[in-house]
């Protein structure tokens, strides 16, 4: 039978044996079916152009699926025909993929393929840790595409508004960098998190030593327990302020003229300073 279906309609009597189907006017391929035992359920006919075969894409069971919904779905299925796709073998083949598309399997992609490969351990850890009590207990079994700006505002906001200011800036970093390998990687086309504002306020410190303290520091960094080596490293970081990696490598032959006041210099090689002319 064709007519326009109505939720009327939907709730008709249903046939005393067997089963009846009612053609949607409305939404060509659209059928509701009735069977005796008063099933009430949507399907959407499908003719394979080039086979000529009709075969049936369930869409839901009347009334936990409207009526509206299920033509909403129909209506979809008809643009996938009419660009050449079967709406049946794609929703299997999405079916198949889901596994693939969880947050938990991108964020174990991002481990193997960037952290573990890319990061010091000691940072791809941290990472591990960040995923597991942050992150994943909220996300891990929900599709990764399907997440969005408001998504990750929810994760960030609930770890600063615990208290955990540095943790939530931390997490915040971590999701936009895991968004980002998913761009890398051809499974996302953009990222949620892409110029979002740190919500976390870290206190930095700017303690500042003053005369006097500098004077006891001086004298008494090279006495024991600290061994007189590091403590000239550590002379030499306040003298010159160079980065802890630059005089752990320092060599005696980049030092000039130490006899000299005036024209003493220590000149750090190219490969080795971080900021080069």
């Amino acid at each position: 039978m064709r007519q326009i279906l109505t939720d009327a309609l939907c709730r008709t009597k249903p046939p005393r044996s067997g089963r009846l189907e009612l053609a949607d006017l409305r939404q060509a391929g659209l059928v509701l079916r009735l069977t005796s035992n008063a099933a009430r359920s949507f399907a959407y006919r499908i003719r394979i152009p080039h086979s000529r075969k009709t075969l049936r894409a369930t869409i839901g069971p009347y009334p936990a699926t409207t009526l509206e919904t299920a033509r909403k779905r129909a209506k979809d299925m008809a643009a996938q025909v009419a660009d050449g796709t079967n709406p049946i073998e794609a929703r299997n083949a999405e079916r198949n993929a889901a596994p693939t598309r969880t947050f938990q399997a991108l964020t174990d992609r991002y481990l193997k393929e960037h952290a573990e490969r890319h990061k010091r351990p000691r940072s791809a850890e941290e990472d591990r840790r960040n995923l597991a009590v942050h992150i994943l207990p909220r996300w891990g079994k929900r599709d990764f595409r399907a997440l969005r700006r408001a998504d990750v505002i929810e994760v960030i906001e609930s770890i600063v508004s615990s208290g955990k200011h540095a943790a939530g800036n931390r997490v915040h970093s971590l999701i936009s960098k895991i968004f980002s390998f998913a761009i890398d990687a051809d499974l996302l086309e953009a990222n949620p998190a892409a110029r979002l504002r740190r919500r976390g306020v870290e206190k930095v410190g700017r303690r500042v030593l003053d005369d006097a303290e500098i004077k006891v520091f001086w004298r008494s960094i090279v006495l024991p327990p600290v061994s007189r080596q590091v403590g000239l490293a550590l002379r030499l970081a306040l003298a010159t302020a160079a980065r802890a990696s630059e005089i752990a490598g320092a060599l005696k032959s980049e030092f000039e003229n130490l006899d000299d006041a005036e024209r003493a210099a220590w000149l750090v090689p190219g490969e080795r300073a971080k900021n080069t002319i």
